[in-house]
Formats: structure tokens, C-alpha cells, sequence
């Protein structure tokens, strides 16, 4: 089983979810809250997601090289 794929798609759909709420969180700086959420409870789950975004985004790379071998 090749985890290139598997990596490289949670990756995204964390990136995705992590722009959003890096996004909700900008909405929330201007009402007060978003989706009942902070400003800063959105802030940081942004943080969270991206950061797991670029880890698995590194693993998609490294599995990609092994696969390559």
C-alpha cells in the first residue's frame, strides 16, 4: 500500500479546515465570536491544523522518496 495518497489527502482536507477557521477566526475579530467560538479558541485550532497540515505534507514527501527507491 503506497501512504503517499493517504497522507498527501489528509494534508489537504487539514489545510482546508485550517484556513477556514483561520478565517473564522478574522470574522470573529470583528463580531466578537464566530459559530459560538472565539477569537482566540478559533485562533488556535487554526494554528493546530496547519502545523498537522505541514507535518503530514512531510510525510507525503519522505513516503514519496521511499517509493521512488
Amino acid at each position: 500500500m503506497k501512504w503517499s495518497p493517504v497522507l498527501h489527502g489528509i494534508s489537504a482536507i487539514t489545510g482546508i479546515v485550517g484556513s477556514l477557521a483561520l478565517v473564522g477566526a478574522w470574522i470573529a475579530t470583528v463580531n466578537g465570536s464566530f459559530i459560538g467560538m472565539s477569537e482566540s479558541h478559533l485562533f488556535n485550532d487554526a494554528i493546530g491544523l496547519l502545523l498537522v497540515s505541514i507535518s503530514f505534507g512531510i510525510g507525503t514527501l519522505i513516503h514519496l522518496k521511499e517509493e521512488d527507491k
